[in-house]
């Protein structure tokens, strides 16, 4: 009995312990399938985050930046001059895990740059991210700055080369470059030609590859991949460097002279459209644009900016009613100084009355009864037709960004007056490139072109990419654009002050005093000087727009505008030894 009990017993712990081994088996078994699904996971699923970490730890991948294309203006013998450049300068960073001082390393920067109070406290922010490794402090440092930071021996400062946009020329060049500026951190190309013409300007990033060792050092014998940044293409312009600078010298003398508020000169060569200088007062420096107080300053006033252009829209209305044959230049209108339009009255300038007069005496003596007479014979539809063909209340397509399109609307209402006073150019809003660009459809017998300023862009691998003059349409025949050229060589020679004469020259042109409106309706106390022409008349090389904006001296466009004219188109004369005329 005894014997039997114990071999109960042994049966029991024999079969307890079996129990535990297929426990322990199925135990490892779980543990081994749990095992190999995190593995297969891990390999499988997890394949290329753990790769990129381990190429992470092992490689080193850095972005090669090209170097921003060129710009270059010309001048008469064809030579280039370079007026956006790049310049080698230096990227002050940090690395916060490494500053032991914040507020000491601070103060130590400051003994070598000039920093305000926003930009040191911005700084000091930036030194206090404790876990960050990478914080960038200050662009565009000089050689002798780095220098003197890096004699400082400042632990967790670093530096790294950039390029830097460079502009020779200063303010000169300011409203047609635009400049180059942050975004994010990043550079881009901000209004003017660096804006409109930013992807080929900005090149093609590379990307450098290469092995590294556990502390991150470059193994100089290990592999690499290199995808070569491509270099930004390069701009030549229609621009000439000496019109350019007298044009614009001469604007800044006469906005200070006249104490405006502003001004444009536009230079246009009538026979292909070519833009060969463009000037804007206020203007800025593009080397230091972050120190403009007012963005407005940005803005390109000659593309971008509307304005009523007065009276030298007058030609405009004539080329209407002559190219229709409502009326010729010996049509005569009986001017009684004023015109009645329900509750609105039209005046002359200074409230003039000039009785019986000819249609050129009506451009000669801008008056404003005169021109509501000749858009009446050629109707609204054709005054529609022709004001819109000219090239008002669109876009020309001009290479430059945000180019304005005008408004005429008020010549799609029915009311007589909004014809009447859209005749002399008023309740119309042009911009001066639409005045320059349709000067140069009469100066050249009736053809408007599309106004350019790039001739053509050369790319890092030789690739030429040529623009060429492109017509957009005939707006009035030849027959008419030569008998309104002879009315406007009248308008000049016939002038009581002959300010705009230049001797030896047929000068055909007209000025344009136009009362400011307001945003709230009505007018202000406030006027645009402008004078629009063209010479030698005969056979013309140069279409010149001046726009003084509000001058506190000088009450009319003859006498603001008018001599500014003069004096430039007197100079182009001269520089292109232009042969004589008259």
């Amino acid at each position: 009995m005894t014997r039997f009990r114990g071999s109960t017993k042994n049966n029991e712990e024999r079969a307890g312990s079996t129990a535990r081994i297929k426990f322990i088996a199925v135990l490892f078994l779980v543990l081994a399938a749990v095992f190999l699904a995190r593995l297969f996971y891990l390999q499988v699923f997890k394949h290329n985050v753990y790769k990129k970490l381990a190429t992470a730890q092992h490689e080193n991948t850095q972005k090669l930046l090209p170097a921003r294309g060129m710009i270059y203006a010309t001048d008469k013998d064809g030579r280039d001059f370079c007026i956006a450049d790049n310049q080698d300068l230096y990227l002050l960073f940090a690395v916060p895990v490494e500053i032991e001082n914040a507020s000491e390393t601070v103060d130590k920067i400051i003994t070598v740059l000039s920093l305000e109070q926003k930009e040191k406290d911005k700084i000091l922010a930036q030194l206090k991210k404790n876990n960050d490794p990478y914080e960038p402090l200050k662009h565009y440092l000089n050689e002798e700055e780095k220098d003197k930071l890096k004699d400082l021996n400042i632990t967790g400062l670093g530096f790294s080369r950039e390029t830097k946009r460079y502009y020779p020329e200063g303010d000169v060049f300011a409203h047609l470059n635009g400049f180059v500026g942050f975004s994010e951190d990043k550079t881009v190309g901000q209004y003017g030609l660096e804006e409109y013409f930013e992807s080929e300007l900005k090149g093609k990033n590379g990307i450098l590859k290469s092995e590294t060792d556990p502390a991150g050092r470059l193994i100089a014998v290990g592999e690499y991949d290199m995808t070569p940044a491509e270099d930004g293409a390069n701009l030549y312009l229609n621009i000439d460097l000496a019109m350019q600078f007298k044009a614009c010298e001469t604007l800044k003398k006469a906005v200070k002279n006249y104490e405006a508020q502003g001004g444009v000169v536009i230079i246009q060569n009538p026979n292909d459209g070519a833009i060969l200088a463009l000037c804007v007062e206020p203007s800025f420096d593009p080397n230091n644009y972050g120190q403009v107080k007012n963005v407005n300053f940005f803005i390109n006033q000659a593309v971008s900016s509307l304005y009523e252009p007065g009276s030298i829209f007058k030609p405009i209305t004539m080329a209407a009613a002559l190219d229709t044959l409502s009326v010729e230049p010996d049509t005569t209108y009986e001017d009684k100084g004023f015109l009645i339009y329900g509750k609105d009255k039209i005046t002359n300038a200074m409230d003039k009355k000039y009785g019986v007069v000819n249609m050129t005496q009506v451009l000669e003596n801008s008056i404003n009864t005169g021109a509501v007479f000749v858009a009446i014979a050629a109707g609204r539809e054709n005054m529609k037709k022709y004001v819109s063909d000219f090239g008002f209340g669109t876009h020309l397509g001009i290479d430059l960004p945000r180019e304005a399109k005008g408004d005429i609307s008020s010549l799609d209402r029915k009311s007589e007056i909004y014809l009447a006073t859209a005749s002399f150019g008023q309740g119309v809003a042009v911009t001066p490139l639409q005045m320059v660009n349709a000067f140069s459809a009469i100066a050249n017998g009736g053809m408007l072109y599309k106004p350019w300023v790039v001739k053509k862009i050369v790319k890092v691998n030789g690739e030429i990419e040529e623009f060429k003059a492109q017509q957009i349409r005939r707006v009035i025949s030849s027959k008419s654009a030569n008998v309104l050229r002879a009315m406007l060589v009248s308008v000049v020679k016939n002038s009581h002050s002959g300010v705009a004469k230049i001797p030896g020259y047929f000068v055909a042109g007209k000025t344009g005093t136009a009362q400011i409106p307001a945003k709230s309706g009505g007018y202000l106390n406030a006027y645009n000087h402008s004078f629009v022409g063209f010479a030698p008349a005969t056979k013309p090389r140069f279409t010149l727009f001046v726009k003084i904006t509000n001058p506190a001296k000088g009450a009319f466009a003859e006498s603001t505008a008018g001599p500014v004219f003069a004096e430039v188109m007197r100079y182009l004369l001269n520089y292109y030894q232009v042969p004589t005329d008259e």
